[in-house]
């Protein structure tokens, strides 16, 4: 299955067909750093386009607002795989939802501590749905978040993940459509 992933399957099945999927059966929840940041977008774009509710995943002990004192904070915690706690997310309930897509920002070549603690304390209730991991980076690309995200859901579907330059991706809002339509087919949407 990893192989799947990683090379870059589409949807459910090895022929690239969308999962097909009603609407309001998706979720989307995401980590940003910044209040005005470029995951928020990508998620809150994300979501119109599945016509899905979406959720943040919020550390309980904010990291500094300055980007390079963030980056020395989170540095050991990524390279520990470190469970920063995190604020419940209120309202949420996986159980009604068939597809979560989880939104991160490439810290240090992997998820962001507060996305690991979400997946990590949700793994129950991810456990049978498809999951698509989706990220904003600096210039890094991927690197381990799909294989990091995966390995943490072996009881799930984990549908191919996608990376985002930051500084485009408001620009880029087109690319972020077709990465949910390559994935999902939701009826009853434009």
């Amino acid at each position: 299955m990893m192989a799947g992933i990683l090379t870059g399957l589409v949807g459910n099945d090895a022929h690239g067909t969308p999962m097909a999927l009603e609407r309001g059966k998706a979720v989307v929840v995401f980590f940003s750093w910044s209040p005005d940041g470029n995951m928020r977008f990508a998620a809150e774009t994300i979501a119109r386009r599945l016509s899905a509710e979406v959720f943040e995943i919020r550390a309980a002990k904010p990291y500094s607002s300055d980007f390079r004192t963030c980056t020395r904070e989170a540095r050991p915690e990524c390279q520990a795989k470190t469970l920063r706690p995190i604020q419940p997310l209120k309202g949420l309930d996986l159980g009604k939802h068939e597809v979560v897509f989880v939104g991160t920002p490439n810290w240090w070549g992997t998820m962001a501590p507060p996305v690991r603690t979400w997946v990590t304390q949700n793994r129950e209730g991810l456990k049978g749905k498809a999951v698509c991991v989706f990220q904003t980076h600096g210039g890094g690309g991927m690197q381990r978040v799909g294989r990091d995200f995966a390995e943490l859901l072996p009881e799930s579907t984990v549908l191919p993940p996608a990376a985002f330059l930051g500084a485009s991706v408001r620009s880029g809002v087109r690319e972020l459509e077709r990465f949910v339509e390559e994935r999902i087919a939701v009826r009853g949407t434009d």
